[in-house]
C-alpha cells in the first residue's frame, strides 16, 4: 500500500494537500465558514491522531515567525505542567510547501509506563502552519511514542502539507 495524496477545496483559498500515510483514513469536516477540521487516523489498533483545524483569517496580513512561535508557545501552556519535558522547546516542521510551521512535544508524566488505552494518548505534539497571510492551522498529533513509527508518519504528513491556489 502507497501513501495517498488528497485533496481539499478551501474555495478563494486555494486548495489544501496533504500526503496520507499508507493505511490511514483521511476525513475532513467543514467548521461553518472559519474553515476544516482535517483528520488522519491510523489502521487497525494503532493508537494516534493528527488534527489540523485549518483557519481563514478574517483579515490577511503577515504573520512572522516569531509571531507563530509565540502562538505555539502559548498553545503549549495546557501541557507542561503534567509533562515528563516541564519546558517548552520549539521543534519546526519540515514545511515543503511553502509557509512556516513549529510545535512542542509532551509527554503525559501519569501515562509513563501505563500500558497502551486506545484514544488515550501518552504524548502530544501542539503546533501551528502558517500557510499564508490568510491561511493558518493549528495542528494536533498524539500518539504514545515520540520515536514511533505512527508519530513519525503524522510528522510526514503534516510536513507534505501545501495550499495551491486555484488557475
Amino acid at each position: 500500500m502507497v501513501a495517498s495524496a488528497e485533496t481539499l477545496d478551501l474555495g478563494l483559498h486555494g486548495v489544501f494537500g496533504i500526503t496520507v500515510p499508507k493505511g490511514w483514513k483521511f476525513s475532513a469536516q467543514k467548521v461553518e465558514d472559519s474553515g476544516y477540521a482535517v483528520t488522519l487516523s491510523p489502521p487497525g489498533n494503532e493508537n494516534a491522531k493528527c488534527i489540523m483545524n485549518i483557519a481563514f483569517a478574517p483579515t490577511p496580513e503577515p504573520v512572522s515567525k516569531e509571531k507563530v512561535q509565540a502562538g505555539v508557545l502559548a498553545l503549549s501552556d495546557q501541557f507542561v505542567g503534567a509533562s515528563v519535558e516541564k519546558k517548552k522547546v520549539i521543534r519546526e516542521f519540515a514545511i515543503s510547501g511553502g509557509g512556516y510551521g513549529c510545535y512542542c512535544v509532551f509527554t503525559d508524566a501519569s501515562m509513563v509506563g501505563q500500558p497502551s488505552k486506545h484514544d488515550e494518548f501518552k504524548m502530544v505534539g501542539v503546533g501551528i502552519i502558517q500557510f499564508s497571510d490568510d491561511l493558518m492551522a493549528a495542528v494536533s498529533l498524539a500518539a504514545d511514542d515520540e520515536k514511533g513509527s505512527d508519530f513519525v508518519a503524522m510528522l510526514a504528513a503534516v510536513s507534505s502539507a501545501t495550499i495551491t491556489q486555484k488557475k
